[in-house]
């Protein structure tokens, strides 16, 4: 019998000896596992770090018994601030409804009313000037009614635009304005001493042709004009208030 087979014989017959070398050689089960197991599906070193990182990522992941805590209290709080069915109810009971809000004025709606009293106003500063119509021309007529305006605390300011392309006039030419803002609003003031049909198309343009230059919006036409040179002087108004322009002129 040979060495090695003897030795294994005393080692199978006192299996003491053999826990004792083990517990003094750990090592030499990793090496016997190694053998009988294929390495790469042991577990090394970096493995075990790597899996010691995931388990602390899923630690700091986790909710905590804290967090639940504060969870269900903010949950609580929500439930206390909430709406309940009734009243929801109320609410909608009181809110305006769709057709509410179409009766309501607009913020349109108001600009206009309150320009009634505006063109009420002008009314009376035209009426105003009586008799002396027919004496003053074009230029006379414009400053009265400027000054007045400014009597009554509206702020006429002149300005004049180049149209090249003749947009207005159909030839370029330089376009006067007379304008005030007045409330946020911009209003173009056309002043002439007479008022045709024709004009008004050309007064439409001139609106068209500052809110393009400037990029503003008109936010009012006015013509005042103490004679409208037409048979039927209520048809031009009604034709100009359909082109977004009021004309005032005297009552009669």
């Amino acid at each position: 019998m040979s060495l090695e087979e003897e030795i294994k014989k005393v080692l199978l017959n006192n299996p003491s000896i053999l826990v004792d070398v083990l517990t003094a050689k750990p090592e030499i089960v990793y090496q016997v596992l190694a053998r009988i197991t294929p390495w790469q599906n042991l577990a090394t070193k970096q493995d075990i770090e790597r899996l010691d990182r995931t388990i602390n990522e899923i630690k700091n992941t986790m909710a905590t018994k804290q967090d639940i805590e504060r969870l269900d209290k903010e949950i609580e709080e929500t439930k206390k601030i909430m709406a309940t069915k009734q009243e929801l109810e109320e609410i909608k009971n009181v809110m305006a409804t769709k057709e509410d809000l179409k009766g309501m004025a607009t913020k349109e709606d108001l600009k206009t009313m309150a320009t009634k009293e505006d063109l009420k106003r002008l009314e009376t500063i035209i009426t105003g000037l009586g008799a002396r119509w027919g004496i003053m021309n074009e230029d006379s007529f414009r400053q009265g009614v400027g000054e007045l305006l400014s009597n009554s605390g509206w702020k006429v300011s002149r300005e004049v635009l180049y149209d090249r392309d003749g947009y207005v006039y159909d030839e370029p030419s330089d376009v006067e304005y007379d304008i005030v803002i007045k409330d946020g609003s911009v209003i173009l003031v056309e002043i002439t001493s007479s008022l045709k049909r024709g004009d008004l198309p050309t007064i439409k343009r001139k609106k068209e042709f500052y809110e393009k230059v400037k990029n503003i919006k008109v936010n009012l036409v006015y013509v005042i004009t103490p004679f409208i040179h037409d048979r039927y002087p209520e048809r031009v108004k009604a034709m100009a208030k359909d082109m977004g322009i009021e004309i005032i002129y005297p009552s009669s």
